[in-house]
């Protein structure tokens, strides 16, 4: 590749001294990523019209300094954690071009910088041979060949509405489809008109803030929480309320008079697994109409019940529009889709829609098209009955494995829907240890403690994902898990 070099001017130095600060200074300023190749020294000598010598002493330099790492046969690349990690967006005090200078922040990219998004970002890089991850769907389920074959029908003759600006509400056989299923499945009051096709749940929460709150509002959250919609609310500047949750979900009881808004997730409460019980629902929603407050319903998970009736949805006995309903297709389908929906009171509509064509116009068309036709000929539903069964078999072997290896030392609720359970280990002192620990033994599992705004229950308490993971590799994970417990 060509790459543009400006060598300082200073006669004094080495050319290669000089060439090394130009490809030092290009890393710190994020111009070359960590893991991105190089050019060939020879290539890059011709280029710079530098002898290869000088290139290669410059590259010395750098991989002694750790910038770079070289990789016999394959190149040199920059290395994938370079020293002053803090400056891989540019050096304090530094603008654009090298110039110093500073450039002020708005206060929300402040609040975003303070928060806790970028600590607890998912990296697969991370992962683990028994990886218990919240919320990955199985990817070897997915029925790649019917996608496929549906994406090509869709790209054989495709519409003019495909190839340009979409609406930005969303495709419109796409919300018929997911208003006919919402409302056969989850018990959802809603037409077509009615749904609004995001990118994914985690815009959905931001669209519903940006919506409905100014800075101060108070918003009244569950106690433990959501990790995305707490920081979506703290970033902007919402005054949050945590409110304990007990067995029938989040406490009516202890709920502010004065909130805005209400997040909760009454179908599968994130995390504990709690289920909101029907006159807790009741109870909730006289609340908002006393607060004059909107309810927030994020259910992110609710296709996946394996005990019991299945639950409508709370938006289903909300009669004054105060409940705005938020799903994904993330747990159900693949992540990579980025496709979620909103079903809003008709009176939020037209704002959510304008904030959302402000902020990034519609959801890609081409998925669009291809989920309205994979919904509509059933391969929606019967891939979900599919998973259904998968998943009911690898949370079976989970409870039967820790049952096994831990018996009554090991507390586990959320065991009736979803993807994930909560395990309670009373006798683990130091959670991270722990977690290292069996990540040294091939084991991927998480501390529950951040989901918690004031303080953890004692002990470790784990997000354990069973989704993804097979049912001899859940089999295997736990003993491991037992094995570094017993010390």
């Amino acid at each position: 590749m060509d790459v543009v070099l400006d060598l300082p001017e200073q006669p004094g130095l080495p050319a290669y001294h000089r060439l090394a600060d130009a490809v030092r200074a290009g890393i710190l300023a994020g111009r070359f990523r960590p893991g991105e190749r190089l050019p060939a020294t020879r290539a890059l000598a011709a280029n710079l019209r530098l002898a290869r010598n000088t290139v290669l002493e410059a590259y010395e330099q750098l991989i002694a300094e750790g910038y770079l790492v070289a990789r016999h046969g394959s190149g040199t690349f920059v290395a994938p954690d370079i020293p002053d990690r803090s400056l891989r967006g540019g050096r304090p005090g530094t603008a654009a071009g090298g110039r110093t200078g500073t450039i002020a922040l708005s206060t929300f990219a402040e609040r975003v910088l303070a928060g806790e998004v970028p600590a607890h970002m998912h990296r697969d890089e991370t992962r683990s041979p028994y990886e218990f991850r919240y919320g990955t769907p199985s990817f070897e389920e997915f029925p790649i060949d019917v996608w496929r074959t549906l994406t090509k029908r869709v790209l054989d003759y495709p519409p003019r509405e495909l190839l340009g600006y979409g609406e930005t509400e969303g495709l419109p056989q796409l919300r018929q489809a997911l208003a006919r299923y919402l409302q056969r499945s989850r018990g959802v009051r809603c037409s077509a008109e009615d749904v609004l096709i995001v990118n994914g749940s985690q815009q959905a929460l931001d669209l519903a803030a940006r919506t409905l709150l100014d800075p101060g509002d108070a918003v009244a959250i569950e106690e433990p929480c959501y990790q995305g919609a707490r920081a979506v609310f703290a970033a902007h500047a919402a005054r949050l309320v945590p409110v304990p949750c007990d067995g029938e979900g989040i406490r009516v009881d202890l709920m502010p008079g004065h909130a805005r808004l209400a997040y909760v997730t009454p179908s599968h409460q994130f995390p504990t697994g709690a289920v909101m019980s029907a006159g807790r629902r009741l109870e909730l929603l006289r609340w908002a109409a006393r607060a004059g407050a909107v309810i927030l319903e994020d259910d992110y998970d609710s296709e996946f019940r394996y005990e019991g009736r299945p639950l409508a949805a709370l938006q289903g006995l909300d009669d004054e529009g105060r409940v705005v309903y938020t799903g994904t297709l993330s747990k159900v389908l693949l992540p990579a889709l980025r496709l979620g929906y909103v079903v809003a009171p008709r009176s939020l509509r037209p704002a959510m829609v304008g904030t959302k064509w402000l902020t990034d116009r519609h959801v890609a068309l081409l998925y669009q098209a291809v989920l309205a036709l994979f919904i509509d000929e059933g391969h929606f539903e019967r891939h979900l009955r599919r998973m259904r069964r998968v998943y009911e078999r690898r949370r079976a072997r989970l409870l039967e494995a820790f049952a096994e290896c831990f018996g009554d030392r090991a507390c586990v609720t959320g065991t009736e829907s979803g993807m994930h359970v909560l395990v309670h280990l009373a006798e683990i002192e130091d959670a991270d240890a722990f977690i290292h620990r069996a990540r040294d033994a091939g084991v991927g599992v998480y501390s529950a403690a951040g989901y918690y705004t004031v303080a953890p229950p004692p002990g470790a308490c784990f997000l354990v994902g069973y989704s993804s993971v097979s049912e001899d590799g859940i089999r295997e994970g736990v003993h491991r898990l037992a094995a570094i417990a017993r010390g």
